[in-house]
């Protein structure tokens, strides 16, 4: 009897999996990980990556705080290195995702000076053997090529030479391009002006990373690394960084894997694009956006911080993620770069209904425009995607990825028992978005400095505890402004019945916050 009720269950299990049925395949899939090494222990690396990966049914396992860096201190890589073992031996894992720059060097920062890649070659030797034996596993690596300049984290002589070095970097990247004599010799006078040393680790910092970079690739052409992703750290149009970049693309095309190696603008919003192309690929979805650009001519455009036109960089994400541009697309990305524009008026032209909007802003650096977030907040926060943080390559990114999602949401693919979460961490994105990007980038932060300076507190190296508490306070009128704003509005079916919400410094300075929102539909 026993023997006839397992060949039953066999049958019926048999014809259920040839059936076609996406729904029960994915009910039980969904409660697979995806491994997380993220590029460092900033919310916008960890946190942000978590609710987007939550966002499409699937939990993002992160290293302890006490494994990742924290600030100007390194990662433990031998906890790193013990953890990733242990979670890769569990049996739902869907996807590993590995920062070459938290697992080598223990986070962005450390990855910018020289004395932090002593053992670069060990522990890429250790991560070689990581994922040659996993090699059945779907693991994506991403890299950051070094930005520009040297850093406020830079020995006093780096900083005392800046200029100096930036003319070089940028010289460089010239000579290389054009081969120009009158180039060769600029080049010639500004290292003769910078001392020996300073030019020696710089060069060495991206010599090292293109060495990295190009096991990495290697690795890929050899089919250990499914995906691999390398960023441009901030940059601009001319810089070593650009030259990396171009010479390891070029060595991708050579290895004949161009189209499993992503060379991608930006750094800070990589971990985010990362889990929308995930998300895209498990649901084999290729959303399709029509790219409203505020100004002419956006491929003449370079803005701060960019290494290529502004055309470029919303095309090669859209990529990335497995979209495309389409003049006929679901959603409409409308990018922002004008500083006096009337963005109210554009919104009621180009938002229709049953399509998703999202504004990508970047009329300023590291802070949102806060005409168009009032237009946001007036129309419908919660109907409206927007990104406005840091650089425009991080803002873009961002609401790319978020828009991506959303349209897995709208078209119900997931089971049923994750949708609330979903719908949950779709607003909590939102609401960071609009008390980062703009009550604190915006308004808060200058105020905290000011602050700071009046209380002769070092804004890069904080006290916590007191300045937590007058962040709080500074921070509680808009945080109550926002959660009026959202209290009742609408979204996949669900009513937002309020919104609670905790902020505080998550690293020793004042740069960027964590917002830590609770979010409770009516039920």
């Amino acid at each position: 009897m026993l023997k006839k009720i397992i060949a039953i269950l066999l049958i019926l299990s048999t014809l259920l999996l040839s059936s076609g049925c996406n729904y029960i395949r994915k009910s039980f899939a969904l409660d697979d990980n995806i491994i997380f090494v993220p590029l460092d222990s900033r919310p916008v690396n960890t946190q942000n990556v978590s609710i987007l990966t939550k966002m499409w049914g699937k939990n993002l396992s992160l290293p302890p705080e006490n494994v990742l860096d924290d600030y100007t201190k390194p990662g433990d890589f031998e906890a790193l290195k013990k953890w990733l073992n242990e979670e890769v031996s569990q049996n739902n894992v869907y996807a590993i995702v590995i920062s070459v720059q938290q697992y080598i060097n223990g986070g962005l920062i450390a990855s910018r000076d020289i004395k932090n890649y002593n053992d670069y070659e060990k522990r890429l030797l250790t991560l070689y053997n990581f994922i040659k034996k996993n090699k059945d596993k779907n693991i994506i690596i991403f890299s950051v090529i070094p930005r520009l300049k040297p850093t406020q984290f830079s020995d006093s002589e780096y900083i005392k030479y800046n200029q100096q070095i930036v003319e070089f970097s940028e010289l460089k990247d010239i000579v290389d391009l054009y081969h120009r004599e009158i180039d060769v010799k600029k080049l010639e006078k500004i290292e003769s002006g910078i001392p020996t040393d300073l030019i020696k680790n710089y060069n060495n910092l991206f010599e090292i990373n293109d060495v990295i970079n190009q096991k990495l690739i290697d690795w890929t052409r050899d089919g250990y690394i499914k995906t691999l992703v390398i960023g441009n750290d901030d940059t601009s149009q001319y810089s070593m960084t650009n030259m990396v970049s171009r010479k390891l693309s070029q060595y991708a095309e050579r290895c004949g894997i161009a189209d499993k190696v992503y060379m991608l603008h930006g750094a800070d919003e990589i971990g985010m694009e990362i889990t929308a192309r995930l998300a895209n690929e498990y649901y084999k979805q290729r959303p399709r956006f029509h790219v409203v650009y505020d100004v002419k001519n956006p491929e003449k455009i370079v803005l701060p911080y960019e290494g290529a036109d502004l055309k470029k960089i919303v095309e090669e994400k859209i990529n990335f993620i497995g979209g495309k541009t389409d003049s006929n697309g679901e959603s409409i990305l409308y990018i922002h770069t004008n500083k006096n524009l009337g963005i109210k008026s554009d919104i009621d032209k180009y938002k229709n209904i049953g399509q998703n909007f999202g504004i990508a802003d970047v009329a300023y650096t590291n802070m949102a425009d806060a005409n168009v977030v009032d237009a946001v907040l007036k129309d419908d926060p919660v109907d409206i995607m927007y990104a406005g943080w840091n650089t425009p390559s991080n803002a873009i990114g961002t609401v790319i990825s978020e828009m991506a999602l959303k349209a897995i949401l709208d078209k119900k693919l997931m089971p049923p028992n994750k949708r609330d979460e979903a719908i949950k961490s779709f607003v909590s994105l939102s609401f960071i978005r609009m008390a980062d990007d703009y009550g604190y980038q915006a308004i808060v932060r200058n105020e905290m400095y000011k602050w700071a300076e009046v209380n002769n507190i070092n804004k890069d190296y904080i006290d916590l505890e007191s300045s937590n508490d007058e962040l709080l306070i500074k921070m509680k009128p808009i945080l109550d402004m926002l959660s009026i704003k959202y209290k009742g509005k609408m979204i996949l079916g669900k009513k937002i019945k309020k919104v609670e919400t905790n902020v505080t410094y998550p690293w020793d300075r004042m740069f960027e916050v964590e917002v830590m929102p609770k979010v409770e539909f009516v039920r």
